[in-house]
């Protein structure tokens, strides 16, 4: 699979209620822009971006998901292949650099998706 055929981040649509105190009911919430929930260490993303690879699109992939799940803590899922554009073998790639480097940690468990810490960059 070539990363032209990885399907789009919003390819799978999300219907979304707000709660409309004026009227008392739920209505359709409009949707808005994706973004990266900060701040992210400077240090941090330019290290990710001297690594080899697509280390840096990884980083700030994983920056998203940890924006979504709330915490620098969770369990690496396929949707970090959509978000970072590249393929499962080079996701797995740029995680091991990331590693190696010491700006995250990985858990990982037989038959379980590995479990991702983001670290502080020290410098």
């Amino acid at each position: 699979m070539s990363n032209g055929n990885l399907p789009h981040v919003d390819a799978v649509p999300v219907k979304r209620l707000t709660f409309n105190p004026g009227t008392g009911t739920h209505e359709v919430r409009t949707p808005t822009a994706k973004f990266i929930k900060g701040p992210i260490p400077l240090g941090w993303i330019s290290r990710a971006n001297t690594l080899p690879g697509k280390a840096g699109a990884v980083g700030v992939a994983l920056w998203f998901l940890a924006g979504i799940q709330r915490a620098q803590k969770f369990k690496l899922t396929i949707d970090i292949e959509r978000i970072a554009g590249c393929e499962r073998k080079a996701v797995y790639s740029a995680i091991k650099a990331l590693e190696q480097c010491g700006l995250i940690t990985v858990q990982r468990f037989p038959g379980a998706r590995p479990i991702v810490i983001l670290n502080d960059c020290k410098s």
